[in-house]
């Protein structure tokens, strides 16, 4: 499991915007995993999870699922095992997981063992389809103890998967423990449609040091508006000293399948699909050249430079937002960011 920030540090390993000769870094994120162990000691199968009774489902539930995927998942990581945490794991979650594999095999490392200490749950009632967990990290050698969310979501098969990971901002911990015990729902039914296009078009919009006229809608974010958009404006700077240029577009937005109602607003994940497209800049060369060392290359496995009158390259970036009642002043508490396809056209 891993989550890339735009920029900065999410849960798990570094990555960058990409650019086209010369290639120098958009962001850099670490990365950061779970584990726990079961109760008593006693390793636990996540592809098997114990019986549920849909009426007792609820934290301790909660708590023995992010037990058995801690326990696999971290070691799936350790060894880099694609498949292994395929089982584990469900997009946007998993593609920063393989994006991670493939940085680790790319800087010959192996990434740290990891645990989840001091969860907290927001499980809806009855027989729930998905959970929301926060919990500090713990990593093998590193003395950095940072906070996630996640979302859990359970398949046809009744197996439990982990769909979004995002590491918080420290001034964000209290609201992400305010969770606890605090019952989730239907992200898609917490907010209007109408908020929900607002937001994303607005989130969008600011990661990329823009804005679509509505910027009380989303407070003020060091992380969002400092190092994500500005982070944005350095790659542009030097794909223009390249002789290069980028467009990103928004291809589509999606809302976590949990949110939780807490006391200062709604907490739930927003995903965002967009597509970055590299162009020759006026008067400069025929071509744009991705090389080797590009960090998108390496986060989607290509080991060779790619050159073309045009590069794509699909991301996904997924944010956690408390969204006050009235949407205006939205808070972004942490982002994640990371390529998924590299193109020539």
């Amino acid at each position: 499991m891993e989550d890339e920030m735009l920029g900065r540090r999410s849960v798990r390993s570094p990555r960058t915007l990409t650019a086209p000769v010369p290639v120098l870094p958009f962001a850099a994120a670490t990365v950061a995993l779970l584990v726990l162990t079961a109760c008593g000691g006693e390793p636990v199968d996540a592809a098997t999870p114990a019986p549920q009774d849909p009426a007792t489902f609820g934290r301790d539930r909660a708590a023995l699922v992010l037990t058995a995927f801690d326990q696999a998942d971290s070691a799936a990581s350790v060894a880099g095992d694609v498949e292994a945490l395929r089982t584990q794991e469900v997009p946007p979650s998993l593609d920063l997981s393989i994006a991670a594999v493939r940085r680790a095999a790319y800087n010959q490392r192996t990434q740290p063992s990891f645990q989840h200490i001091n969860p907290a749950f927001a499980v809806p009632p009855g027989d729930p389809t998905c959970f929301l967990a926060t919990a500090t990290l713990r990593l093998t050698g590193s003395e950095l103890a940072p906070t996630d969310v996640s979302q859990f979501v359970r398949g046809a098969d009744g197996q439990w998967k982990l769909s979004h990971n995002v590491q918080v901002t420290q001034p964000s911990l209290v609201v992400a423990r305010s969770i606890d015990g605090r019952p989730a729902t239907a992200g898609g039914a917490a907010l209007d449609e109408t908020s929900r296009r607002a937001l994303a078009a607005e989130v969008f919009a600011r990661s990329i040091g823009s804005t679509t006229g509505n910027r009380s809608l989303i407070a003020s974010s060091p992380l969002l508006d400092g190092q994500f958009a500005g982070g944005w404006e350095v790659y542009g700077q030097q794909l223009a000293g390249a002789g290069a240029a980028v467009r990103r577009t928004m291809d589509r937005a999606e809302w976590s399948d949990c949110a939780v109602a807490v006391p200062t607003g709604t907490l739930t994940f927003l995903t965002i699909h967009a597509t970055d497209t590299l162009r020759p800049a006026p008067g400069g060369p025929a071509t744009v050249t991705m090389t080797p060392q590009s960090p998108d290359l390496i986060a989607t496995g290509h080991r060779t430079a790619i050159s073309g009158k045009s590069v794509r390259v699909t991301r996904v970036e997924t944010f956690v937002l408390l969204v006050p009642a009235q949407a205006a002043g939205t808070s972004v508490l942490g982002l994640n960011d990371t390529a998924l396809t590299v193109t020539a056209g």
